[in-house]
């Protein structure tokens, strides 16, 4: 069942782009897939550029002036065993995107974790972009209930700026809507 969704990202992402220097460095609260909906939060740099969702099951993106990236989404499935095949294929899919994408790909093994007490599992790695720069990868999956995933996943060139600290503080800041 497909939710449809208002442009709340949007509209937040032109208020802090034509808001003052001082107030475009403070962070926001970005709700998925909108504030009334809300399926969980991160709260994003607002310097980071803010991308527009349209429906569940789209991600969101976060983008800083240095090319970082940070995506976001989640998706309802229809049962159980259909949740676990999901999460089987975003670790595939993101291991084949950032092969496809990226150079010197190399992916540690998926680890379980517990983020604001949901069961996940995250897979991090490092590569390098097309132009030979260092990145850092970071793939979370969260467990919102039985059959609703939450993921975030961001690739970060973090040399000469502060990008992997700001990524670092937005997947820390992920809090699902029943917490």
């Amino acid at each position: 069942m497909k939710i449809e969704c208002r442009n709340l990202l949007l509209a937040i992402s032109a208020v802090l782009l034509a808001g003052t220097p001082a107030l475009r460095a403070e962070l926001s609260t970005l709700h998925y897939p909108t504030q009334d909906e809300s399926m969980f939060s991160i709260e994003a740099p607002g310097e980071w550029e803010v991308t527009e969702i349209k429906e569940v099951g789209d991600f969101g993106s976060l983008e800083s002036e240095n090319g970082s990236v940070l995506q976001f989404r989640a998706v309802e499935l229809e049962s159980e065993e259909e949740a676990k095949k999901e999460i089987d294929s975003i670790f595939d899919s993101t291991a084949k995107f950032l092969t496809e994408n990226y150079t010197d790909v190399q992916l540690d093994e998926p680890q379980e974790v517990s983020i604001k007490g949901q069961p996940g599992a995250q897979l991090t790695g490092s590569g390098k972009d097309k132009e030979g720069n260092d990145v850092k990868f970071l793939s979370a999956m969260i467990a919102l209930g039985p059959t609703t995933i939450a993921e975030i996943w961001a690739a970060v060139a973090h040399e000469g700026n502060d990008d992997l600290a700001k990524a670092q503080k937005i997947l820390e800041s992920f809090k699902p809507a029943s917490n």
